[in-house]
Parts: C-alpha cells; structure tokens; sequence
C-alpha cells in the first residue's frame, strides 16, 4: 500500500515537471499569427491583430468651453516667451523621487492624470504653471483626480490654476492670476 501511494505522487510530480517544461518551452516557439493572416503583437499577454485595429480617431482634442478656456489662454499669455500645452501627462514633467517608498506606486499615480492645461517657457519648455479646467457638474472620479493634481504640483512648487468652464474668468481676471502664480507677461 505504501508503495502504491509513493508511486502516485512520483506520478503526479513528474507530470507537474512536464507540464512546466511544456510551458517554458511552448512560451520561447510561440509565434502564433492572427486569424486573418496579419502579423500579431503581445502587450502583456494580449495578443492584438496588426490588420484590425479597433480605434478611431477623436473629432477634437478640447470641447468646447475647454477649447474656449484654451483660448483665453492664449489671448492672456501673448507672448512668445511662453506656450500653452492642452492635455499633458503629469509623468511627463513630473517624476516620483527615487528614495520615495513606493516609488513605482506614485510614479503609476502619475502616468495616469494629465494637467488639462501645462503652461512652459518657450525657449526650453521648462514647465511654469499647470492649468486645471472645472465644471459644474464633475464626477466625484475627476474631482479626486484634480485634488491628487493640485496636490502633485504643490509638492513639486508648480502653480496650478483652476478655472471654471461654466464661468470663465475675463481676460484681466485670468491675466492676474497668472502673474500671481510667477508667469511675466
């Protein structure tokens, strides 16, 4: 009896050893093509057809009170020492610091959110302000994320801005605000 009981588990480990060889072996021959012929791609263990992609391009980058914020903008900028970015990732000018706990955790953080509005000097487009649209009616999701923003650019001495969409500031009003957050013009 004891013997029989030995035996199986002989077996099963072995078949669990064949069973990983198949996989570690099966993972470095695996090039499997798409359905329709098209040469396939792997994004973390996502295998995406290259001859049907199911995207489309956006009819606009900015609706349009943001676009009309946008614009205002510009008109209160006008300078050539100065541009004006719509849709910024924050993880492209703000980096988690490397002795942080965490590290990988807030820097995921942050290739999430995008600053609706990154305002940088011209000349090397070293940010100077970040710009934040609000609405009237946010989802508690994007209010968050605008806290988690402003607090990101408070940490790292950025100016963040925010302006209502619903109610857009005048042109002085906003001119103001941005030479009260460093801006020269």
């Amino acid at each position: 009896m004891g013997q029989f009981i030995l035996a199986v588990i002989a077996t099963i480990f072995l078949k669990l050893l064949w069973d990983v060889y198949k996989e570690q072996t099966q993972n470095k021959k695996d090039t499997r093509t798409a359905q329709k012929g098209g040469q396939v791609i792997d994004l973390s263990n996502a295998w995406i057809d290259l001859e049907d992609m199911p995207y489309n391009q956006r009819d606009y980058l900015l609706t349009g009170k943001e676009l009309a914020l946008y614009n205002l903008l510009q008109d209160a900028i006008a300078v050539d020492s100065y541009v004006v970015l719509p849709r910024v990732r924050l993880a492209d000018f703000i980096i988690a610091s490397p002795e942080a706990r965490n590290r990988i955790e807030y820097a995921n953080r942050i290739k999430e959110r995008s600053a609706d509005i990154l305002i940088c000097e011209a000349s090397n487009l070293t940010p100077v302000a970040v710009v934040i649209f609000e609405a009237e009616t946010e989802s508690k999701k994007k209010q968050l994320s605008d806290q988690f923003t402003r607090k990101v650019c408070d940490a790292v001495g950025l100016p963040c801005l925010s302006l209502k969409s619903a109610t857009p500031p005048s042109l002085s009003e906003l001119k103001t605000a941005l030479k009260k957050a460093g801006l020269h013009i």
